[in-house]
Formats: structure tokens, C-alpha cells, sequence
């Protein structure tokens, strides 16, 4: 095994990388700045993991790389060093960019230089980017270079100049070098999970505002995109190689197997819930366009524009890696939405730290997950809610294996298209996160989430293990919510004042004190995006009408099932039809799990929760 010295270890894709390479047991030491991030990444990693993983403090913009004695001594046995650090920052300014990518290259090539002559350093690999025209053939011509960079951003012509330092500093020097070349970077290929929201997350910006209106540049050109995990697949696969070569990786699809700008709009545009572009725009009149004052009050930076291009890449050399190694070469179409989806979450309510929780999916379902014991608990929240909000409960909950639910459209779930009808397209996405799994699964519901819980019992019995309904919403909401389009129009902004107000009349909160800290912003946040207020308008107008009430409560006797009612509720109450079902009437508001998360879990504990089948 290798011992292997990474900057940039607890960014982005570092942490996959790390990731990667720690469960196949390397030794790795990492250049950190923060040591509370990389205390972070150590607990997901796991004890048996993470033994492998350490760290030394220190500075990429400081000489000698801010390295004590004691530290550099650390890594005098590394015989391979991966360089992924420096920030995705497209805005930064020359001094800043030259610190972090050019000085960076300058220290690291002496430390390089430094292991190499001791005998020790084997292989150097580089993560630069796409926009590079560094190339194994014209290193050599630095001015013809820099000529080719006079347009571009400090942030792109500091990078490139980093790539020229690494290149020359390694040819002097004699050691291997790859130079990896990825794309614009999303979200992993199976959650999306998407924690830079620069890049993509530009687009999906400018997509809220209702600003992708035209698309940038058309069908001829791309945006080449790359998963985060198959990019740190393909850098671990890089330090496996015993006798690696001097090498430039481009890693991203082939532009026949991507969308064009055309179709990635249009995607983008749909899952957003807001007008299909329709033509295009020239990227040279945009680029000048956006020079000018509009550009700041439209917020999209004219350098973002930079990384849409009409050319191919020479992708053999990375292509001989993926075959080699069995690596994915392809974006996974199919979670894109969901990355889009996350990345909307993210502008709305940022990157918030969730202690105990991972991001997960289950089916087309996007999840907060927690390990414990027992079959999986799955949550369901309500209307004006979302995994968030039940994340206090499902902590109550510590001895059980939760997955807290995103709705589809609302938090970090794409919507899901089931026709015109929004509730069946909810039931159906939760029986497929539920047939996802070998075991059978215990759903607990808040309101509109208890009502979607009760339809996926009555469906799939034989895969449900018990069912918690917790104030649940059993009767057609009022008429005034009945029209989509006046919904979406009212929730567009919706006042603080209003807003408590109504949470208070209707009984959701007994009081102001009731209200937890963070509701109130998480659900305008919530409300900031289009795809959420257009979700949030459909499944309002559908629970008016009452063909999404027939349930068959006189047939749930094959289930533990129990219900918990907040007496308090003055929108809602329990039809007649359900008095055989086992219920706990308690002193409480409709939002009584999220307000009481403590004494709900004993409550659900009470009526027969149990961690084991």
C-alpha cells in the first residue's frame, strides 16, 4: 500500500478521494487548514476506516506549504502526492488566485523535488481542470500559452499557470506526473449530493430567476459535466498504478453522450417548474452583455460562460484508465434531477451541518438516514415541512435505523411525474423507495405525510412492518386552496407575520414559544424555489378534492397501526371511520413532532415502535 500526502482532502472531491483510497488501505496523510472538517470526514469514515487517515497542519499559500518540522517530517515517506486542493471560486481576484493555485504549485514542486531525490516519491498527480490547453506536446511553449489566456478569469489563467509550474517543475525533476483534467464536478451518481454549488449550481441560480429563458450557445454546444465519486474513482485508480507515466487525463463524457446545451436547459427548466427556454443566445454576445452592469444584477458571472465550449477533448488516455480499471466513463442521466434538485436546496437554505445524519436516497426519494437497530423507520413529512423539520424526532429515536423522506418536489427530491395527479405521484414514489429494500419498512406520518403513509399500507401491506400515523390529514383541505395557480401565485411571498399567523389560528402551534427555532426561515427558504412552490400548489389543490380520502380503515387489522392526535388542531380532525384504530389523544398543535419531538418519540415508543422484526 501506498503512503500518499493529499491538499484539498477535506474539500469537495478530496473527501471522495479520500474516501476511495482509505478502504483500499492506504496510508494518507492530509494538508489541513481546518481540523474540524477533517475531524468531520474521520467520524464518516468509521474507526476501521479512518485508522488508515491522518493529517498534518499547514497553509498551500505559505512557503514550505506552513509545515512544522514535525510535520514535514510526517511526510518524508509519501511516496505519492495527489494535489486537488485550492478553491472553486471563479470570482477571485489576481493576488488571491495567484496565492492559492500558482505559489501552491511553486511549494509543492519543492517538496516534490525534495522526496524524489531522497528516493521516496514514485508518482505526482495534479488535478487542474477541463479549460486547461496545457498539453503534454506544448508545456514547453509558455508564452504561445499565456497568449491563448489573455481572456480569461484570474482564476483560470492562475490554474493553468500552476499546471505550466508542475509540468516544468516535474520534467527538471525526473518524477511521474498525471495531470487530471475534470470537468465541471456534480453530485455523486447515486444520491446527487452536490456540496459545490458553484459550476452547475450557476445555471440552476439563473434557472429560479426564470433567467434560462434562451439557452447559452444551443445545441452545438456543452456543458461537461463529471460525477464527483468517478472522479475520485479515477484519481485512486491513478495512485494504484505501479509504474505510472507522464500523462494528461481529460475526464469527461464524450459530448455524444451528454446533453447539449439545448437539452440541459431544458431539463434543468423542467425539474425547476418553470417556462422551457426557447432558442438560443451567442456565448460572445452573453460574455459582453454580462461585462456590463446587467451582469451583476443578473448574477451570473461572465466567466461561468467560459466553461460551456464546442470542442471535443482528447479522452483516449482517461478512457485507457476507466477500461483498465472497470471505472464508470458516463454521466448518469437519470440523477441528474436529482443533483439539480440538491443543488436548488442548497441556494435556498445553504449547506447546512446535519451531526448523526448522512444524505441517502431510497428509490426516487432523497433521505436524511441515521444507522440503529431494527427494521428501517421511514418518515414522511407533511405539508410546509420536510426532512428537516423531523430530524429532532428521528434524533429522539436513537436506538433505530431512520430515513427521514424529502416529498418529491419539495427539499432535496426531484419531483415525480405520475400525470396530472400529484398525490398518486407521491404514493407511487414511496412504494418504490419501499420495494427498494429486502426488508419491510415501518412508516411513520406526519399530516399530509400520515395520509401518503396510510395509501402505501393499503397497496403494499406485505412490505409494511407497522405504521405511525401522526395527526394525520384524513379529510379534503378547504376549498380556497382548490386553484393550482392562485396557490403558486399567494406563496410566491408569503410575510413572516402571515405566515405565524396562520400556523397559529389553524392550531399547528399552540403558541409563539411553540415555535421552534428555524421553522419559520426554513419554510420561506423552502418557499424561494419554484419547483417547491409549484409542488407545494399542486398538493394543496389535490387535497381539496375528495377522491384522495377513500381509505379502507375497517380493513387494517393485518398491521400494528396506531394514530396520535393533537387535540389542539383547528383545520383537521379525525373522521368517525378511523375510531377503531388505536389513538393517543394528546394537548397538543397539528405540528406537535415538530414542536415536541422528545415527548412524540416516547409516544410512538408507547404504542409499539420496536427495534427489532
Amino acid at each position: 500500500m501506498a503512503h500518499i500526502f493529499i491538499t484539498g482532502g477535506t474539500g469537495f472531491v478530496g473527501t471522495h478521494i479520500v474516501r476511495q483510497l482509505a478502504a483500499q488501505g492506504h496510508h494518507i496523510t492530509a494538508l489541513v487548514r481546518s481540523h474540524s472538517r477533517f475531524t468531520k470526514l474521520v467520524q464518516q469514515l468509521g474507526e476501521e476506516t479512518s485508522r488508515f487517515l491522518s493529517a498534518v497542519s499547514g497553509d498551500l499559500t505559505q512557503p514550505g506549504l506552513g509545515l512544522s518540522s514535525s510535520d514535514r517530517q510526517a511526510i518524508q515517506a509519501a511516496d505519492v502526492i495527489i494535489h486537488a486542493g485550492g478553491p472553486m471560486d471563479i470570482l477571485l481576484n489576481e493576488q488571491l488566485a495567484k496565492q492559492v493555485f500558482l505559489d501552491a504549485a511553486v511549494y509543492l514542486g519543492e517538496l516534490a523535488d525534495e522526496l524524489y531525490k531522497n528516493g521516496v516519491l514514485r508518482h505526482f498527480i495534479h488535478v487542474v481542470g477541463f479549460k486547461s490547453p496545457v498539453t503534454d506536446q506544448n508545456w514547453h511553449e509558455p508564452s504561445a500559452i499565456m497568449k491563448l489566456l489573455e481572456h480569461e478569469s484570474s482564476y483560470e489563467r492562475m490554474k493553468i499557470t500552476a499546471d505550466l509550474h508542475i509540468r516544468k517543475q516535474a520534467k527538471e525533476s525526473g518524477y511521474p506526473l498525471s495531470v487530471v483534467h475534470p470537468s465541471v464536478v456534480i453530485g455523486d451518481s447515486a444520491t446527487g449530493n452536490t456540496e459545490q454549488t458553484g459550476g452547475l449550481g450557476i445555471l440552476i441560480a439563473s434557472a429560479r430567476r426564470k433567467l434560462m429563458g434562451t439557452v447559452p450557445g444551443g445545441r452545438k454546444h456543452w456543458l461537461p459535466l463529471v460525477h464527483v465519486d468517478h472522479a475520485a474513482a479515477f484519481i485512486a485508480a491513478l495512485a494504484n498504478e505501479r509504474q505510472p507515466v507522464n500523462e494528461t487525463y481529460y475526464l469527461l463524457d464524450e459530448q455524444d453522450q451528454s446533453p447539449s446545451m439545448t437539452e440541459l436547459i431544458r431539463i434543468i427548466n423542467k425539474e425547476l417548474r418553470v417556462p422551457a427556454p426557447i432558442g438560443s443566445i451567442s456565448l460572445s454576445f452573453l460574455t459582453k452583455l454580462f461585462s456590463t452592469s446587467l451582469g451583476s444584477k443578473a448574477g451570473i458571472p461572465k466567466q461561468s460562460l467560459s466553461f460551456i465550449v464546442n470542442t471535443d477533448f482528447p479522452t483516449e488516455s482517461a478512457r485507457r484508465i476507466q477500461r483498465k480499471y472497470s471505472l464508470p466513463a458516463a454521466v448518469n442521466a437519470s440523477v441528474l434531477p436529482h443533483v439539480i434538485a440538491d443543488l436548488d436546496y442548497r441556494l435556498s437554505h445553504g449547506s447546512p451541518v446535519r451531526p448523526g445524519f448522512v444524505r441517502g436516497r431510497r428509490g426516487p426519494l432523497a433521505t436524511m438516514e441515521k444507522t440503529g437497530r431494527g427494521n428501517p423507520v421511514l418518515m414522511l413529512p407533511g405539508t410546509f415541512s420536510g426532512a428537516d423539520c423531523l430530524l429532532p424526532l428521528a434524533s429522539e429515536l436513537h436506538e433505530h435505523n431512520v430515513w427521514i423522506a424529502d416529498l418529491p418536489g419539495f427539499g432535496r427530491t426531484p419531483y415525480y411525474r405520475h400525470g396530472a395527479n400529484v398525490i398518486e405521484g407521491h404514493v407511487h414514489a414511496i412504494i418504490a423507495a419501499v420495494l427498494s429494500q429486502a426488508e419491510p419498512v415501518t412508516l411513520i406520518g406526519h399530516s399530509y405525510g400520515a395520509l401518503l403513509a396510510a395509501q402505501v399500507m393499503e397497496r403494499i401491506p406485505e412490505r409494511i412492518h407497522a405504521v405511525h400515523l401522526l395527526q394525520p390529514a384524513f379529510h379534503q383541505a378547504n376549498g380556497r386552496y382548490r386553484i393550482p395557480s392562485v396557490n403558486r401565485l399567494l406563496l410566491t411571498k408569503v410575510p413572516a407575520n402571515t405566515l405565524r399567523n396562520n400556523l397559529l389560528s389553524q392550531g399547528c402551534f399552540e403558541s409563539v414559544e411553540e415555535i421552534p427555532a428555524g421553522y419559520m426561515q426554513y419554510v420561506r427558504n423552502e418557499l424561494l424555489s419554484p419547483r417547491v412552490r409549484a409542488a407545494l400548489a399542486d398538493t394543496l389543490a389535490a387535497l381539496t378534492e375528495a377522491k384522495h380520502f377513500k381509505l379502507q380503515p375497517a380493513s387494517w387489522t393485518s398491521k400494528p397501526i396506531s394514530i396520535i392526535w393533537g387535540t389542539f388542531d383547528q383545520a383537521y380532525s379525525l373522521p368517525e371511520a378511523y375510531d377503531q384504530i388505536p389513538t393517543k389523544r394528546i394537548a397538543r398543535g397539528h405540528h406537535f413532532p415538530i414542536s415536541h419531538p422528545a415527548e412524540t418519540a416516547e409516544l410512538i415508543r408507547q404504542a409499539g415502535l420496536s427495534s427489532s422484526m
